[in-house]
């Protein structure tokens, strides 16, 4: 920790654990002597890169330059915050660098997905799901649906997310949901035999 205390109005507890907030780390840094921030996207949300934003933050204060890297998708920002997700990686990005600056190894609220589950909260954390069919979508077009009913409606969509999803928990949920549903060829009958016909 920073020899600035933190003040525990800067601490919030999400799901159990501590949380520094970001005005928190601001005015310990412009205590420490914050001198700059600056920030470059190196990434812009996008279909082909799976709507993944990556910001480089800056700060300089009296103890010298940090810098950290931060990044938002749909599936780590909250619902009102998905159409600014390039925002929101700036503001991580900061918060990181930030705390860097300040010494304070506490993650920021802002960095995480509140509504998601929290590594290390209440001894549980980001877990593979037991049953992949009820893994509930927060984005996108099918946005509040579960696994299970986009595989029925859009398979191709489960397809894509269990490539390209951001999150590891929901692709893995869906690669696990892909597998299930497959046809095992170990199941069917060898001496089965196919009759064509012909007119």
């Amino acid at each position: 920790m920073s020899e600035h205390k933190l003040p525990a109005k800067f601490i919030k507890k999400i799901q159990g654990k501590d949380f520094v907030l970001f005005e928190g780390l601001l005015e310990m840094a412009h205590a420490a002597g914050l001198k700059r921030v600056e920030t470059q996207l190196l990434q812009a949300p996008h279909r082909d890169n799976g709507m993944l934003a990556i910001v480089r933050a800056v700060v300089e204060t009296d103890k010298g330059v940090f810098s950290a890297l931060g990044d938002a998708s749909p599936e780590s920002a909250e619902r009102p915050m998905q159409p600014h997700l390039v925002r929101l990686a700036d503001t991580r990005a900061i918060a990181r660098a930030l705390r860097l600056a300040t010494n304070v190894g506490m993650t920021a609220a802002e960095e995480i997905n509140p509504s998601e589950p929290v590594m290390g909260a209440n001894g549980n954390g980001h877990k593979k799901s037991a049953d992949p069919e009820s893994v509930v979508l927060s984005f996108g077009k099918h946005a509040d649906k579960s696994l299970g009913d986009v595989l029925a409606e859009d398979p191709t969509y489960v397809e894509w997310l269990a490539k390209e999803a951001y999150d590891y928990v929901l692709r893995t949920a869906a690669k696990k949901l892909l597998e299930e549903s497959t046809p095992q060829v170990d199941n069917l009958d060898p001496t089965g035999t196919a009759e064509i016909f012909f007119e």
